[in-house]
């Protein structure tokens, strides 16, 4: 079976990139620490006024360097956890944005981040966006060779993130739902298949009460029961979720996804020992690709319908 859809089908939180045409340049010098408490505060003031501010783009590195001679400042200073929050908050924010800045600067400085949550009075809405975004780069980190550890650790932040959106009016039902979804897909990389299938048994709950039962966007949550579900090695409860899927593709006609679901569900019927089936499926695959007149996927449908009957031994 292929791997889970990594994308989101619902709505969730977007965050900007620094660099985009049309924007204004500035330039953010290098600046020794800060001479007391309130050239501080008007540093940071200044730097979260940058970052808020989709007109104007900077250097992520230099911005980077920035917050971290002022974060060098405040230390641990309690009368200053309020700047502290702030600093590594935008940390974390301009590294996500930034293709140069080393990915482990914002992942340190959102963990360090989480750990002064406690009595955080920051608007609920800048602690989502924290939470969440610790949990999309630690997701981005695990898929670095090495740092598999980090895919369970993302699910955890997502699960937290979700807790918060559940009391944020600012979020809607389906953006709720995308941030479970997002959990239960990094529970999944984590091979914690039986919780991941459990949320995402919720996640499609929510999604039906959202669309109805036949809508193009529960696509990806049944998808993904099927992958959770063929993991545990419950292959034959997997099919309908499968079903479900190509049904609703083939009303939306999604060539794109109903190609997809019949090679699925021709590997599925192979590994169930149904040898006929997935050559029906396979073969369906084929001209369902020939009647379009997509020569790309034919040949890569012709592939692999060779490469079935060279396992059937036919």
């Amino acid at each position: 079976m292929r791997a889970a859809l990594v994308y989101c089908l619902f709505a969730v939180l977007s965050l900007p990139s620094i660099a985009m045409a049309e924007r204004e340049t500035i330039t953010i010098e290098k600046q020794a620490a800060p001479a007391d408490d309130a050239q501080l505060r008007q540093r940071v003031a200044l730097m979260r006024s940058r970052v808020d501010d989709e007109n104007v783009q900077f250097s992520g590195t230099d911005a980077v360097e920035e917050l971290k001679v002022l974060r060098a400042y405040v230390g641990q200073r309690q009368d200053l956890i309020d700047e502290r929050r702030d600093i590594l908050s935008m940390i974390g924010l301009v590294t996500s944005r930034s293709s140069v800045v080393p990915f482990e600067d914002g992942i340190d400085a959102l963990a360090e981040l989480m750990t002064l949550a406690d009595s955080d009075s920051r608007p609920l809405k800048r602690q989502l966006q924290d939470r969440y975004l610790y949990a999309e780069m630690l997701g981005g980190y695990a898929k670095i060779p090495g740092n598999s550890a980090s895919h369970a650790l993302s699910a955890e932040q997502y699960g937290k993130a979700a807790l918060m959106a559940d009391r944020y009016d600012g979020y809607s039902d389906d953006q709720r739902a995308g941030v479970r979804q997002k959990q239960a897909y990094q529970l999944h990389e984590a091979k914690l298949y039986e919780q991941a299938y459990t949320l995402n048994l919720d996640v499609l709950a929510r999604g039906e009460k959202i669309y109805g039962k036949s809508h193009p966007n529960l696509t990806t949550v049944l998808t993904n029961l099927a992958q959770n579900l063929h993991a545990m090695g419950r292959k034959q409860e997997a099919e309908p979720y499968l079903e479900r899927v190509l049904a609703i593709a083939e009303a939306d006609n999604d060539l794109d996804t109903v190609q997809d679901l019949l090679f699925q569900r021709g590997v599925l019927a192979y590994e169930l020992g149904r040898k006929d089936d997935a050559k029906a499926f396979m073969l369906t695959r084929i001209e369902r690709l020939r009647a379009a007149g997509d020569k790309a996927r034919l040949a890569t449908a012709q592939e692999d319908y060779d490469e079935l009957l060279r396992r059937l031994g036919e």
